[in-house]
């Protein structure tokens, strides 16, 4: 039963992990700037009547444009094959080894693609979802994996699935539109 669950949470963990499937996630925030933000501009002393008046600046010929904004990162599905690998590698791989180590520090103590591609990521196959990971009910809010897992099945839902939408610029699952990162992504639906 241990065995099982430890399976399951890893292969759910990765399979999310390394999804690039069809769902986009939210933006990521832009790194905190280490320099502190300019002093506010120092109010200019009142006028009283003993003090002789200064004339007013002249105004400058031309404002300075303000920056441009930074382009959106662009969505996984939107990248080549060569950008999605260095995505995965560079950025989902150490997040999501950290994040999957907080469940089970010693399952997850060595991760790697094979972890959510299966073996064909050793022949550099990476397709998603994968038949290999537990095959997940949704049915009742997916209550049967609820029920007989709770830890695990939360810890998917509310850290993995959410990052992974996050880190892959692809916004989460929506029922409605049925969009979105989501849970088959990585994992293969019960009875199919």
């Amino acid at each position: 039963m241990k065995l099982t669950l430890i399976s399951f949470a890893l292969i759910s963990s990765f399979v999310v992990v390394a999804c690039g499937g069809s769902q986009p996630s939210a933006e990521s925030a832009p790194p905190a700037s280490t320099t502190p933000p300019p002093a506010p501009p120092e109010a200019a002393p009142a006028s009283s009547a003993t003090s002789p008046a200064t004339p007013a600046p002249e105004p400058s010929a031309a404002a300075p444009a303000a920056e441009p904004a930074a382009p959106a990162e662009p969505s996984f599905d939107s990248m080549n094959d060569d950008q999605k690998k260095e995505l995965m590698k560079t950025v989902v791989l150490p997040h999501m080894t950290t994040t999957f180590q907080e469940l089970d520090p010693k399952m997850f103590a060595k991760v790697t693609c094979v972890t959510c591609h299966g073996d064909g990521a050793k022949q550099g196959k990476f397709d998603m979802p994968n038949p290999k990971l537990p095959k997940l009910d949704p049915k009742d809010g997916f209550a049967k994996h609820l029920k007989k897992d709770p830890k695990v099945t939360k810890f998917m839902m509310e850290r993995v699935a959410p990052e992974m939408s996050k880190l892959l610029n692809i916004p989460p699952y929506d029922p409605q539109t049925q969009k979105g990162f989501g849970c088959f992504n990585c994992h293969t639906m019960a009875g199919k």
